[in-house]
C-alpha cells in the first residue's frame, strides 16, 4: 500500500505526465500484472469511524489478492477541487479501479468518470450509477432495528435518546429502525431526538446526550459514529449503544450492544472483476448477512440470554430476507400511514425517507 499526502501526490502526478505524456500507470499494468486501486478518504484515517471502516476494507482487499493488487491511498482530501484533481490524477496514473469513500465525493467522480472512460470507479453511498461509475451503501437500519430490540427490552424509564447528525435519509432511516425495532418488543417506549448538526462535533455531541439523559433517556444511541456519545453516556450512568461502530475499547462498562460497517465485500468484488475484465457498473445496498456490510459485534454481558436469542433470531430473518425491519403498519408523527399493514416500504421510498415514526419525539430541523 501506498498511503500519500495529497500534496506530495499532486506535485508526484504532474512531474510524472510530464515526462511520460501518458497514463504510466497503463505501462505498469501491462508488465508487471498488478493491479492499481486508488482509495481517496475525504478525513484522516483514524482507529474507529467511517474512515477506518474503508481502511479496513482496502487491507482486506489487499490480504485478499497479496501482490497482485496494491492500493495507493490518499486520506483528508476534504474540498472538492482537490478531489477532482486527485481523482484525474489517480485515472491518469493507471489505476484501472478507483474508489470513493463518501457520498460528498459523489457529484464530483459522476461529473468525471465519463470523461475517464478506461478507469472504473466506485463511490460509497452513491445514488445511481453511470457506465463506469458503481455505487455501494449499507442497509444499516437493519443493524439500528436490532439495537432497538435490545434498547426496548433493557430500558427502564421507556425513554430512549437518539443524537442525529444531519437529517438526510440515512440517518433518518437508521433512527427510525432503531424506534420500529424497541416498539416491536416494548410498545411503551418513547425516543426523544437532539441534533447535533455535524458528524464528528465531541462538544456537541456530548451536550445532546446530556440533554436526553435529563429528559429520562436511560438508552443512548445516534448517528455520528464516534465513542464521544458511549463515553458521555457512561459517565451519566446509562446505557450506550454502539451505533456503526464498536466503541467498547473506550466504552468499558455501559455499552449495550453494537454493530459496525464492513465494506471488504465492496473492494473485494470489485478488484476482483476489474482483474477478470468482467466489471460492470452495479448499485450495491446490502446489509447483514453473507458479503453483506453490516455486521453485529459486540454485546454487553448484561444483556440477557432470551434478549441475545431474539436478536438472533431476528437477524437470521433479516438476513434470508423473511423480515423487513420497515413491514407495517407505520404511521408518522402525524398519525398518517406510510406503511400498510402487511407492506414492506418500497427502497426508492426508503432512500428518500424524509419523515419520523409516530412515538419519536422530536422535529426534523428545515432549512
Amino acid at each position: 500500500m501506498s498511503d500519500l499526502t495529497r500534496r506530495s501526490f499532486l506535485t508526484r502526478s504532474a512531474l510524472a505526465g510530464a515526462a511520460l505524456g501518458v497514463g504510466p500507470g497503463q505501462l505498469a499494468w501491462a508488465q508487471d500484472k498488478v493491479l492499481k486501486v486508488g482509495v481517496v478518504h475525504q478525513g484522516p484515517i483514524a482507529d474507529t469511524g467511517w474512515e477506518a471502516f474503508h481502511a479496513r476494507a482496502w487491507r482486506a482487499m489487499e490480504a485478499e489478492f497479496g501482490g497482485r493488487v496494491k492500493a495507493t491511498v490518499l486520506d483528508n482530501v476534504q474540498q472538492a477541487q482537490d478531489a477532482e484533481r486527485v481523482f484525474r490524477q489517480l485515472a491518469s496514473q493507471g489505476h484501472q479501479l478507483v474508489i470513493g469513500t463518501t457520498f460528498s465525493q459523489y457529484a464530483t467522480l459522476r461529473k468525471l468518470a465519463p470523461s475517464l472512460g478506461k478507469t472504473s470507479f466506485e463511490c460509497c453511498a452513491g445514488i445511481d450509477t453511470l457506465k463506469n461509475l458503481g455505487v455501494f451503501e449499507a442497509r444499516s437500519y437493519e443493524g439500528t432495528y436490532l439495537t432497538g430490540i435490545a434498547a426496548g427490552k433493557m430500558t427502564k424509564s421507556n425513554v430512549l435518546g437518539w443524537v442525529g447528525a444531519f437529517p438526510v435519509p440515512q440517518v433518518i432511516y437508521n433512527l427510525n429502525g432503531f424506534f420500529l425495532g424497541a416498539r416491536s418488543v416494548n410498545p411503551d417506549v418513547v425516543c426523544k431526538v437532539v441534533w447535533a448538526n455535524a458528524w464528528s462535533d465531541p462538544a456537541k455531541e456530548k451536550d445532546a446526550v446530556n440533554a436526553l439523559v435529563s429528559q429520562g433517556a436511560d438508552i443512548i444511541s445516534g448517528s455520528p459514529n464516534t465513542p464521544v456519545q458511549g463515553l458521555a453516556a457512561e459517565e451519566k450512568g446509562v446505557w450506550a449503544i454502539g451505533s456503526t461502530g464498536d466503541f467498547s475499547q473506550y466504552v468499558k462498562n455501559k455499552q449495550l450492544t453494537s454493530f459496525e460497517l464492513d465494506w471488504s465485500p465492496a473492494y473485494i468484488e470489485a478488484a476482483r472483476a476489474v482483474l477478470d475484465g468482467n466489471w460492470k457498473a452495479e448499485s450495491r445496498w446490502r446489509g447483514l448477512g453473507p458479503n453483506g456490510f453490516v455486521r453485529m459485534t459486540t454485546q454487553n454481558a448484561a444483556l440477557p440470554a432470551d434478549v441475545r436469542s431474539l436478536m438472533a433470531e431476528k437477524e437470521k430473518a433479516i438476513a434470508e430476507r423473511k423480515f423487513h425491519p420497515f413491514t407495517g403498519p407505520i404511521k408518522d408523527q402525524s398519525g398518517k400511514t406510510r406503511v400498510a399493514a402487511g407492506a414492506s416500504i418500497p427502497d426508492a421510498e426508503l432512500r428518500g425517507i424524509d419523515w419520523l415514526a409516530e412515538g419519536i419525539q422530536g422535529q426534523l430541523p428545515r432549512a
